[in-house]
């Protein structure tokens, strides 16, 4: 986002004064009336011509600020489900599936099924447009190599599709550097207008910004400003293309003793601040380790703005993600 310096016309003292207070967001201007930056500039009231140039910046702004709102809350857009594959999950999501508009965050250790549903996700997308497909369906970003295409010709013959065109409509962004990721982020926009993609997910969504942080060569809070710029993207995307994104995260561990669980996502403040609706996927390996429950998970509601807290269970079988009763 530009900040107000770099705005063509605005007064260098202006810049100035505005960034003491710590109002650098252009499109935070529109927020402003005139007497409110009079008084936050400590103006007189006499410089009418720098109010003047000021407040014509401030209108365009505002102006904006209605445009990005009117197209991100069109009603006429109506937000549509996205099926997981399993009932039981998709009581968890909505009671229907993955929402478009919406992020959907999965978590949980090593082996407890994140990839398996972003995997999925693709094929039931697949499905669910069938009738009009666009030329890439989903856009799978995998930043720790787990997109597996055997894996989803799995799923797409288990549901009777065509295997290789489920498979060549997904869009796969393999990243394997922190500075990929980054660049990726400045492209998906433009690839998701361009195909009319449909779903998205990210796998995983913290991997990069965990190893940045480890790394300690810049410092933590600039690495976790431009990780909040990356899901403000997110966010702003499934709302303005009406579409589900369904990102995973990997875990760490937690010492909080009122905290039920032992595994908390990599930077979970930031995190919550754009994703509203968390699933902990887990697997109890004395229960797995039985030849009869070998896939069986636990999927836990832990955070939703509409649906209460619930545990559930599912499947992973050759044929995908299943039930388990």
């Amino acid at each position: 986002m530009n900040t107000l310096k770099n705005l063509e016309g605005i007064d260098h003292d202006f810049y100035n004064k505005l960034k003491e207070k710590g109002w650098i967001n252009p499109s935070f201007l529109g927020l402003l009336t005139t007497k409110e930056i009079k008084k936050i500039l400590n103006l007189k009231s006499d410089l009418t011509e720098k109010t003047r140039e000021l407040k014509e910046i401030r209108d365009k702004y505002k102006k904006k600020n209605y445009i990005v709102a009117k197209d991100y809350f069109n009603s006429s857009q109506s937000s549509w489900y996205l099926t997981s594959g399993s009932i039981n999950l998709d009581n968890l999501l909505f009671k229907k599936g993955l929402l478009s508009k919406k992020i959907t965050l999965l978590y949980g250790k090593f082996r407890t099924g994140k990839s398996q549903i972003a995997h999925q996700c693709c094929v039931k997308v697949y499905q669910h447009f069938q009738e009009k497909l666009p030329k890439y369906v989903s856009i799978f970003i995998d930043t720790e190599g787990t997109f597996r295409p055997e894996r989803i010709q799995q799923m797409a013959h288990a549901a009777g599709l065509p295997i290789d065109d489920v498979l060549k409509r997904i869009y796969v962004i393999q990243i394997k550097s922190n500075s990929e990721f980054k660049l990726a982020f400045s492209k998906i926009e433009d690839i998701v207008k361009a195909n009319n993609i449909k779903f998205l997910v990210v796998d995983s969504l913290t991997n990069y910004v965990r190893l940045e942080i480890a790394q300690k060569e810049k410092h933590v809070n600039l690495i976790i400003s431009d990780f909040s710029l990356i899901l403000r993207k997110l966010s702003n995307w499934a709302i303005i293309y009406n579409i589900p994104v369904l990102c995973t995260s990997q875990v760490s561990s937690t010492m909080n003793n009122f905290n039920f669980f032992d595994v908390v996502p990599i930077l979970s403040t930031t995190l919550n601040t754009y994703i509203k609706e968390w699933i902990l996927l887990g697997e109890n390996p004395q229960i797995t380790s039985m030849s009869e429950n070998t896939g069986r998970r636990f999927a836990h509601l832990v955070n939703s703005e509409i649906i209460s807290e619930e545990i559930t269970q599912f499947l992973i079988s050759t044929k995908g993600i299943e039930d388990f009763y």
